[in-house]
């Protein structure tokens, strides 16, 4: 039983399961909208693909360990608010996966890697924080690799293994398009046209690019501290791209829903420069990213906690941060107040 189903197992076949080396797979991603190209279950496609095609890779790589592929939740927040998205609370996804986490642990699963296709920050940071609370309390191995992975492509840090797979260089327009953004953009359009390209609307070379209009306020707060933090000398990469993807958005959410910067943004980065070969190469570069981390992580190279992205750093979308910061509030007012 090297890989198999966890809904077509029956109690006797849990049972006979090392959970020393059993290595659980849980997809985790929505219905959204994207573009007018896609299909809504474009995230939750590569979350399930990412799980598929990391497990029946480790299981070739370790015959000694079992695979189980578990049903995928269809859950997710941060999602663009247009009619066919499925949203909920960043609270209810966190809540929900330390629940379901600590169930596949009390089952006895002691590896647990979450897999997701969603890039919105605050849904990121809920997965990555879900994942630290069941380690911890359950003492378990639980992690998302899902965004540092997707990351790492979409900012370009993989672009010589992508050419490396298509056998040629990536041309100037391939590459603008390919940085400039990802939502049902290059990368995404790209997956699809590999995956199933039967779902991908025929029209889609005819949308180019697009990006969602920035909230003013947030961008320009952006720009001083990044201006300041260079001044001084420091490195502010980390800085534009947090403001960019808060401020993009904040400016996105207002434009789905009053119309803020123009007529309503569906996608965001360029469409018409993806292809089925660039897709086959994306999906690689994810499988061979993924499995290096599921790898650390079950040889004891790496810590579970460590398997962490750039949405587990800023505190202001962290998954309690505002109740958090109310409670320091109210006990402000109280002492001042005494």
């Amino acid at each position: 039983m090297p890989i198999a189903r966890a809904e077509e197992l029956s109690y006797t076949k849990i049972r006979q399961l090392d959970f020393n080396r059993t290595l659980c797979f849980q997809p985790v991603s929505a219905l959204e909208v994207h573009g007018p190209h896609l299909p809504l279950g474009m995230d939750y496609y590569m979350a399930r693909w990412m799980a598929e095609e990391s497990g029946r890779r480790f299981a070739e790589r370790h015959p000694d360990w079992t695979v189980i592929q578990m049903p995928s939740l269809p859950l997710g927040t941060d999602e663009l608010p247009l009619a066919g998205s499925m949203q909920a609370s960043q609270r209810t996804v966190y809540s929900a996966l330390v629940a379901h986490g600590r169930s596949l642990a009390r089952a006895g699963y002691k590896y647990v890697v979450v897999t997701n296709g969603h890039g919105g920050p605050r849904h990121a940071a809920a997965l990555e924080a879900a994942c630290r609370k069941v380690s911890k309390r359950e003492r378990i191995h639980m992690f998302s690799p899902s965004i540092l992975t997707l990351h790492r492509i979409i900012t370009g840090q993989r672009f010589t293994q992508v050419e490396e797979i298509i056998g040629r260089a990536l041309s100037d327009e391939e590459r603008r398009g390919l940085l400039s953004g990802e939502h049902a953009g290059s990368w995404e359009t790209s997956f699809m046209l590999a995956q199933q390209p039967e779902l991908v609307e025929r029209d889609w070379q005819s949308h180019g690019l697009l990006r969602p209009p920035a909230f003013k306020p947030l961008a320009q707060l952006g720009e001083r501290l990044v201006a300041w933090k260079e001044r001084r000398g420091g490195d502010a990469t980390h800085w534009k791209q947090l403001f960019g993807s808060l401020s993009g958005g904040i400016g996105w959410m207002l434009n789905a829903h009053y119309g803020y910067g123009g007529p309503v943004v569906s996608y965001q980065g360029d469409p018409s420069v993806a292809s089925m070969e660039i897709g086959h190469a994306f999906r690689e570069v994810m499988a061979r990213d993924c499995l290096d981390l599921v790898e650390a992580v079950t040889e004891g190279r790496m810590r579970a906690e460590e398997v962490r992205s750039i949405a587990s750093d800023p505190a202001i979308i962290q998954p309690h941060f505002w109740r958090r910061a109310g409670l320091v509030a109210a006990l402000l007012l109280a002492f001042l107040v005494l």
